[in-house]
C-alpha cells in the first residue's frame, strides 16, 4: 500500500503537491495553531497565521518554481521574526508553521534544480544571528528601536544546521536520481549498441549467403558452359548460360531487398520455404527435394531462415564436392519444430568440417538456427558426402 502510494505520488508530482498543499491549508484553517481564535474572527488572528497560510499554499507550486517558492517562504519566515527553526519545528512541529515550510522549500530547491541562488537563502538563515549579535554590540543603540525575539543560546546556529541538512538532503536526492539516469542511459546506449551489433552480423550474414550462393553457381555454371563449347555440346553450352543470367537476376533480386531493408526496412517479403524448390532446379548440381509431414504455416522468420540454411548447405557442395555429387533436402514438419536435412555424397567432408571452424557457411548455418531458438549440426558421413541437421521451432 505504502510503495503505491509512493509511486502514485513519484508519477503525479504536480496533483501531489497540490493536494499537500490542500491538506496543509486545511489544516491550518480548521485548527489555527497557537490562537484562542477561530477563522470566524478573521480580524483577530496573528498576522504570522496568514503568512503561515501563504507559505503552505505556494508549496502547490514548489516543484514547478522552487526557487521562487524558497524566496517567498524565506522571506515570510524572516518577516515572522520566528527565527528559532530547531526549537519551533522540535516543540510544535504538528503546528505548520513557516519554519516547517522553509525546510521543505529548501529540501526541494535542493532536489528539483541544480542553480546556485537557493544557497544565498540558505546564507540568509544566518541573518538572524548576524543580527543578534550587532544587537549585543550595539547596546543601546537598540533602545526604543523594534521588539526583536531572545536570542537563543546557539546564537541560531543549530537552525541553520537544520536548514543545511534539509537542503543537502535534496542535493543527495538529486544526486543519487542524476546517477541512476546516467546508468540507464548507459545502458539505453550499451542495449542499442548490442542491437547493432547484432544488425551488423545479420546483414553481412545475409551478403555472405547471397554472393557466395550465387556466386559459386555462376562460376560452376560458366565453367560447364566452357567445357560444353570446346567439346561443340551448343545445347549444354546454352543451358548453361541461361543457368548464369538466372542465378545472376536472382542474386540481384535478393541484393535489391536487403539495401531496401537496409534504407527503409522490410517492405517486400524475403524469400521463404517456397523459395527452396526453384533454387534447386537451377542450381549445377542433381539435387532431390522431399517434404514430409503436412505442409504448414511458418513464421516469416522461420521461412527465411530455412531458405537461407538450405542455400548455404548447397553451396558448401557446391564448393567441396565432386561436380557429379549429389545432394538430398529433407523438410520435415513436426509438431513442434521445422526439421532440416541436407545430405550430400560428395567427397571434400572432412575439409568442410574443419573449414567451418574459421569460414561463415557453418558458423552463419548455426548462428541462424541458435537465434531462433533451434540447434544445428553438420559433420561428414562415415561412407563419404556431409550432413546438415537444422531443428528451428515455430515460436
Amino acid at each position: 500500500m505504502i510503495r503505491r502510494a509512493l509511486d502514485w505520488w513519484s508519477e503525479h508530482p504536480q496533483l501531489a503537491d497540490a493536494l499537500l498543499a490542500a491538506a496543509a491549508c486545511t489544516f491550518l484553517l480548521v485548527e489555527v495553531p497557537y490562537s484562542e481564535h477561530t477563522i470566524a474572527t478573521p480580524g483577530l488572528l496573528p498576522v504570522t497565521f496568514w503568512g503561515d497560510l501563504l507559505a503552505y499554499a505556494s508549496i502547490a507550486l514548489r516543484r514547478r518554481y522552487p526557487v521562487q517558492v524558497l524566496a517567498l517562504v524565506w522571506t515570510l519566515w524572516l518577516a515572522g521574526r520566528r527565527w528559532d527553526i530547531w526549537a519551533e519545528w522540535n516543540a510544535s512541529w504538528s503546528e505548520l508553521s513557516t519554519p516547517t515550510a522553509l525546510m521543505l522549500a529548501l529540501y526541494t530547491a535542493g532536489r528539483w534544480t541544480s542553480s546556485g541562488r537557493p544557497l544565498v537563502f540558505l546564507a540568509g538563515t544566518l541573518l538572524p544571528t548576524l543580527v543578534t549579535v550587532a544587537r549585543a554590540w550595539a547596546g543601546p543603540w537598540f533602545t526604543g528601536g523594534p521588539v526583536l525575539p531572545e536570542p537563543p543560546a546557539d546564537l541560531y546556529v543549530v537552525s541553520f544546521v537544520t536548514c543545511a541538512a534539509a537542503w543537502g538532503l535534496g542535493r543527495l536526492r538529486r544526486s543519487e536520481a542524476e546517477a541512476v539516469a546516467r546508468a540507464a542511459a548507459r545502458a539505453e546506449e550499451s542495449k542499442a549498441q548490442a542491437a547493432l551489433a547484432e544488425q551488423r552480423i545479420r546483414i553481412a550474414r545475409e551478403l555472405h549467403d547471397i554472393v557466395a550462393h550465387n556466386v559459386s553457381a555462376m562460376v560452376i555454371q560458366s565453367s560447364s558452359a566452357g567445357v560444353a563449347l570446346l567439346n561443340g555440346d551448343q545445347a549444354g553450352a546454352s543451358a548453361a548460360v541461361e543457368a548464369i543470367g538466372h542465378v545472376g537476376r536472382t542474386a540481384l533480386a535478393e541484393l535489391r531487398l536487403l539495401l531496401g531493408v537496409l534504407r527503409e526496412g522490410p517492405a517486400a517479403p524475403q524469400p521463404g520455404i517456397g523459395a527452396i524448390r526453384e533454387m534447386t532446379e537451377w542450381l549445377p548440381l542433381d539435387v532431390r527435394l522431399r517434404v514430409e509431414g503436412s505442409p504448414r504455416e511458418v513464421p516469416p522468420e522461420v521461412g527465411q531462415a530455412a531458405y537461407r540454411i538450405v542455400q548455404e548447405a548447397l553451396t558448401n557442395t557446391l564448393k567441396h564436392a565432386e561436380k557429379d555429387a549429389t545432394a538430398e533436402v529433407v523438410l520435415r514438419y513436426a509438431a513442434d519444430a521445422l526439421h532440416l536435412q541436407v545430405t550430400d555424397d560428395g567427397s571434400g567432408g572432412g575439409e568442410r568440417e574443419r573449414s567451418g571452424t574459421t569460414g561463415y557457411g557453418l558458423l552463419g548455418i548455426h548462428e541462424r538456427a541458435t537465434a531462433l531458438g533451434g540447434t544445428a549440426h553438420g559433420a561428414p558421413l562415415p561412407e563419404g558426402g556431409f550432413r546438415v541437421e537444422v531443428r528451428l521451432p515455430y515460436g
